[in-house]
């Protein structure tokens, strides 16, 4: 499988998401800016500040950043604090809520609703939360509190479960889900085969494409099948974290290559898999060029 280079020098990215205007949006942590590319080009979108780390396009051509305050590898910024940010169309930056805490990535939900991963960045890492946002209110609703790391965040081809990266221990977790209601009890999906899993996405397949980072050797994608075992590994380079992915509906997969300051693109076998809000009507509009990631 080719890689080739879509963007380069753009610092710590992550956050990959295909919009519905055909152009690939991204974050760089480290430089608190949120970038566009598209035909080759790349231009900065909107100076959030702080850390983004996570970015999902909602209606009206909004994109929402999880923005961690300025956590490692973001930078303190003044008046930037953990929450949720709006991004848009003119590039103007509002902060829907700033009740997350050190927010990490996030996904609108079948209800239409924001969800929110939000580890602590202590040294032991071992704690989190989980939040559902309205992205109309910024009312914010504590889900739950987890004795772990939450990371990527998705919805798969079924809307009865959503999918959680639990880092430490190298597993995404499946909770129980339904509109409104609580998050039933997790239970694993997938065991890394190596490494902790960052960002993920899904093509039309079922088939899920995991950012596997490490702290020494290389890190790489991890493709598992819907019943969660391993299909393939797919190595890179010498980078230790290839944090992120997005498929889009025209077969190209984007990953953040977040050593090296880029974000590398290559075709995927398969569409991505819609992501909400989008899902439903996508259906109906197969030309619709959104792509999923987590």
């Amino acid at each position: 499988m080719e890689f080739h280079t879509a963007a380069t020098g753009v610092g710590f990215t992550e956050g990959p998401v295909y919009t519905q205007r055909g152009t690939l949006v991204f974050v760089s942590v480290d430089q608190g800016l949120v970038y566009e590319t598209t035909d080759g080009i790349t231009k900065t979108l909107a100076r959030t500040g702080g850390g983004p780390n996570g970015a999902a396009e909602g209606p009206d051509g909004i994109i929402y950043v999880a923005q961690n305050g300025g956590q490692w590898p973001g930078r303190r910024s003044k008046g930037v604090s953990g929450g949720v940010q709006a991004i848009h169309p003119d590039g103007t930056v509002v902060t829907l809520t700033s009740d997350p805490i050190y927010p990490n990535d996030l996904c609108f939900g079948p209800d239409g609703y924001l969800y929110v991963t939000d580890p602590s960045r202590g040294p032991a890492r071992d704690d989190g939360r989980l939040w559902r946002i309205d992205a109309k209110t910024g009312e914010a609703e504590l889900l739950l509190s987890v004795g772990w790391y939450p990371n990527g965040i998705g919805f798969s081809t079924d809307d009865d479960s959503i999918f959680v990266a639990q880092g430490g221990e190298g597993r995404i977790l499946r909770f129980p889900f339904a509109p409104a209601e609580r998050l039933g009890k997790p239970e694993l999906h997938v065991q890394l085969d190596h490494g902790r899993p960052d960002g993920f996405a899904w093509d039309v397949a079922g088939n899920l494409v995991i950012g596997a980072i490490t702290g020494v050797a290389p890190g790489d994608l991890q493709v598992y099948n819907p019943e969660g075992n391993l299909m393939e590994i797919i190595s890179l380079g010498e980078g230790q974290k290839y944090t992120n992915v997005a498929i889009s509906s025209t077969r190209t997969l984007a990953v953040t290559d977040s050593d090296n300051g880029q974000v590398l693109e290559t075709n995927w076998p398969s569409a991505g898999l819609p992501l909400h809000p989008f899902r439903y009507s996508s259906r109906t509009n197969q030309g619709a060029p959104e792509g999923g990631k987590g």
